[in-house]
């Protein structure tokens, strides 16, 4: 598993520098979102938190997150004890999709593999599409960079199914 994310870490920085080559005529914002949130696991054990970085291309994706379930800020901890309770775990992702707007995502990571549904909704990417600009890097302000963040996750593996969750957050796009 280590070699996987050592593997997909490559990857992300690669693409960046592939991608401009690809699509360099297009008006999609293409970048790096750091973010941070709610984690809702589909077990009743209580908020937990997430940190989440993701690349995004026109048609690939891929990124790294680590999540802990019932570390809500209060500190109040899982409401019934299961395998998930107080569970923390690093995933591994890449996909395909649209931009940030639906990424369809695989992913790795320390309690097995799972399939992933992520958008990204960033104002700025919405409005440069549609008017057929394109902002530079450079130009963009802090509330240009807000992305808010939401994904679906569900594990393959019946014994992995108390990880399945619900993630919500807010970043910054890089």
């Amino acid at each position: 598993m280590k070699n996987a994310l050592v593997a997909l870490l490559g990857m992300m920085l690669i693409t960046p520098t592939l991608a401009e080559s690809l699509y360099g005529g297009s008006n999609v914002l293409r970048g790096t979102v750091v973010s941070f949130g709610r984690v809702d696991p589909t077990e009743n054990i209580g908020t937990g938190l997430y940190f989440d970085v993701n690349y995004s291309s026109v048609a690939l994706n891929g990124g790294i997150a680590t999540k802990k379930f019932s570390n809500a800020p209060t500190g109040s901890g899982c409401v019934t004890f299961t395998e998930a309770c107080d569970a923390s775990f690093t995933n591994g992702y890449f996909g395909v999709g649209f931009s940030r707007i639906i990424q369809f995502q695989y992913g790795y990571g320390t309690e097995g593999d799972l399939v992933r549904l992520r958008s990204d909704f960033n104002f700025r990417a919405v409005v440069d599409f549609l008017s057929n600009t394109k902002t530079r890097k450079d130009r963009m302000l802090l509330a240009d960079r807000l992305t808010f963040t939401i994904s679906g996750e569900r594990y393959n593996d019946k014994k992995s199914e108390a990880f399945n969750n619900t993630t919500w957050g807010i970043g910054l796009l890089f």
